[in-house]
């Protein structure tokens, strides 16, 4: 998926002939909406977040996790006519002293999938460049394991997914955030 930073695009539609900025690898880091980031909106301008019946979701995370315990997830777009799409999410402790801090491991399962981290440090997993095909024009999806953290707490989900209309510029694409919270199945170290 090409991205372009709302500058270039300005550029581009103003007509100065500025190089528009391209993530075709995946977006930058911290823009899942969680914890006062911004969204994928902020490149991709179509309409108002979670717009016209889409729907981004996350599949595989328990009720309750064990502290530690590998879970392997699926990013869930669904939105009609997406012809490439993207995602990102991150998963922070909830409350406490660590609020807001990274909540155990996020892991790539395939080359659709990387991690990269934020500049506190904080881990991205996010589409690649091979992640942005869709099988069909209806959504997408992507594998991301999960490592729970080594002690007990809330964890919340953060997660931003892009369908794009494939026409190589922000305009136009449509982006959907979920926030999804859990706490782990004991309550002390």
């Amino acid at each position: 998926m090409i991205r372009l930073a709302a500058p270039a695009a300005a550029a581009l539609i103003l007509g100065t002939g500025a190089a528009p900025r391209a993530h075709v690898t995946g977006p930058p880091p911290a823009h899942t909406g969680g914890f006062g980031e911004p969204t994928c909106v902020v490149c991709h301008e179509g309409d108002d977040l979670n717009a016209f019946g889409g729907k981004v979701s996350l599949v595989g995370l328990p009720p309750s996790y064990t502290p530690g315990e590998r879970y392997v997830l699926t990013v869930v777009l669904e939105a009609a006519e997406t012809t490439v799409a993207g995602f990102q999410i991150a998963a922070r402790f909830a409350d406490g002293e660590a609020r807001g801090g990274a909540a155990g491991r996020l892991a790539p399962l395939d080359a659709r999938v990387a991690v990269t981290p934020g500049e506190a440090g904080q881990p991205y997993a996010h589409h690649t460049q091979a992640g942005t095909t869709t099988p069909d024009d209806t959504g997408s999806s992507w594998l991301v394991e999960w490592t729970a953290p080594p002690r007990p707490g809330a964890v919340v989900f953060h997660v931003a997914a892009n369908s794009g209309n494939g026409d190589n510029s922000p305009l136009l694409d449509l982006v959907y955030t979920a926030e999804i919270t859990v706490r782990s199945t004991s309550t002390g170290p």
